[in-house]
C-alpha cells in the first residue's frame, strides 16, 4: 500500500490492485475527507467498512462523510455505535459525545475562526412557551391567618385575593450563547437571557428576567481542575416586584470517569456566595454562602443526566429581618434524552427565629 503521503492521483491508479485492501480504501476515503470530497469518500469507507468492520478509525471517517455529504442523521447514529466501544479511551468518548452534540445542533458550517486553534461558538435562539399555572402570584394555600397574643389566639380570615390565583401564560425567551475553547481543552462560556412572562388573567403575576453568565470550564483529561462561575440576575413583576442577584462560585472539577455503562461522567465540589436584594421590600435581603456538589453523565446513545445538592445560610443584612438566618437546603435531579425532559427539585428552608416573640 502506498504511503500517506502520496499524491491522491497516484493512490488512485493503484485501485484496480488494492481494492479489497480495507486499509487502502480507509486511506483513500481520508485523503477525499480532507479535500473536502465527502461524496468520493463515501464509496470507498464503506468498502472498507465491508472488509474490515471494526476499524474505529474508518468509522469516524465514514461518519465525517456523511456529515459533510448532508447525511447528519446516519452520522449521528455512526457516532453513538462508535462512543459505544467498550475498548475506547474515556477522554475520546467524551471527545466524541461533545462533538455529535455540536453536529447535530449545528450541522455542518464553515470552519469556525480560530485563535491558537481555538473555535469561537456562537448560538442565538429564541421561544416561545405557553402552558397554565395553578398560582401565578406563589401565594401560600392558605385561608386565614392565626396571631397569638398573650392570654388569647386571634384567627384572621384572608380575603381571596391572597389565595392561589391559577390562570394561563406565555413565556417569551432569547438565548445568546457564546464559548471560546482553548487548545481543545479549557472553556470559557458566556452566557445572557432576556425572558418576559405574560398572563391575561391575572396580569400583575407579569414578570421581566435577565440574566448574564460567565464561566470557566476546565478541561476533563486530566485530574481535578479548578472551575469558576459569576452570574447575575434581575428580576421585575408588574405586582411591584424588585429583585436582584449577583454571585460567585468556584469549586474543583473531576477528570472524565468511564461507567460501566459506557457513559462518561464527571463530578464538582464547590463553594457559592450571593447578594440577593430584594428592592420592593430591603428588609428581606440577604448574602447566601454555601456548599455545593454536583455529578453529570451523558450516556453512549446520547442522554444526559444529573444530580446536584446544595447547603448554606442566608444572611439578612438588615438585623431585624423577620426569622433571622435562614438555613438553606436542596436537591434537583434532571434527565434527558432527545425526545423528553425531566427536571425535579426538593428544597427546604428554616429559620432560626420566629416571626412573633409569642
Amino acid at each position: 500500500m502506498p504511503a500517506f503521503g502520496t499524491p491522491l492521483a497516484d493512490q488512485l491508479a493503484l485501485l484496480p490492485e488494492c481494492q479489497r485492501s480495507a486499509a487502502y480504501l480507509s486511506q483513500i476515503g481520508r485523503l477525499f475527507n480532507a479535500q473536502g470530497r465527502y461524496v468520493d469518500a463515501l464509496d470507498h469507507l464503506e468498502r472498507a467498512l465491508m472488509f474490515d468492520p471494526d476499524q474505529v478509525g474508518t468509522k469516524l471517517d465514514y461518519a465525517i462523510a456523511l456529515a459533510g455529504s448532508g447525511d447528519m442523521l446516519s452520522a449521528g447514529q455512526l457516532l453513538d455505535t462508535i462512543i459505544a466501544e467498550p475498548e475506547l479511551p474515556a477522554t475520546m468518548r467524551l471527545t466524541l459525545a461533545q462533538a455529535k452534540q455540536r453536529l447535530m445542533s449545528q450541522a455542518i458550517l464553515p470552519p469556525p475562526a480560530t485563535v491558537d486553534d481555538a473555535p469561537y461558538l456562537f448560538q442565538l435562539t429564541a421561544g416561545l412557551r405557553a402552558g397554565h399555572d395553578s398560582n401565578l402570584l406563589g401565594s401560600p394555600n392558605l385561608s386565614e391567618l392565626t396571631l397569638t397574643f398573650p392570654g388569647e389566639v386571634v384567627v384572621l380570615p384572608l380575603a381571596d385575593s391572597n389565595n392561589p390565583r391559577p390562570g394561563a401564560y406565555k413565556r417569551y425567551e432569547v438565548k445568546l450563547e457564546f464559548g471560546y475553547r482553548r487548545d481543545n481543552s479549557d472553556r470559557w462560556d458566556f452566557n445572557a437571557n432576556l425572558a418576559q412572562r405574560r398572563s391575561a388573567a391575572v396580569p400583575e403575576s407579569d414578570t421581566q428576567q435577565s440574566e448574564l453568565a460567565i464561566e470557566y470550564n476546565p478541561s476533563l483529561a486530566n485530574g481535578w481542575s479548578p472551575y469558576g462561575t459569576a452570574s447575575g440576575v434581575n428580576l421585575t413583576s408588574t405586582g411591584g416586584t424588585q429583585y436582584a442577584s449577583h454571585g460567585v462560585s468556584v469549586g474543583l472539577q473531576s477528570a472524565a470517569i468511564a461507567t460501566e455503562s459506557r457513559g462518561i461522567c464527571s463530578a464538582r465540589m464547590g463553594a457559592e456566595w450571593q447578594d440577593r436584594h430584594l428592592g420592593s421590600n430591603p428588609i428581606l435581603s440577604g448574602r447566601y454562602s454555601g456548599l455545593s456538589a454536583l455529578w453529570s453523565c451523558t450516556s453512549a446513545s446520547g442522554g444526559h443526566w444529573q444530580l446536584n445538592a446544595k447547603a448554606g445560610h442566608d444572611i439578612p443584612v438588615q438585623d431585624d429581618r423577620p426569622g433571622g438566618n435562614q438555613a438553606v437546603a436542596s436537591v434537583r435531579a434532571a434527565a434527558s434524552t432527545n425526545t423528553w425532559f425531566v427536571d425535579i427539585e426538593l428544597s427546604r428552608a428554616q429559620d432560626s427565629t420566629g416571626y412573633s416573640p409569642y
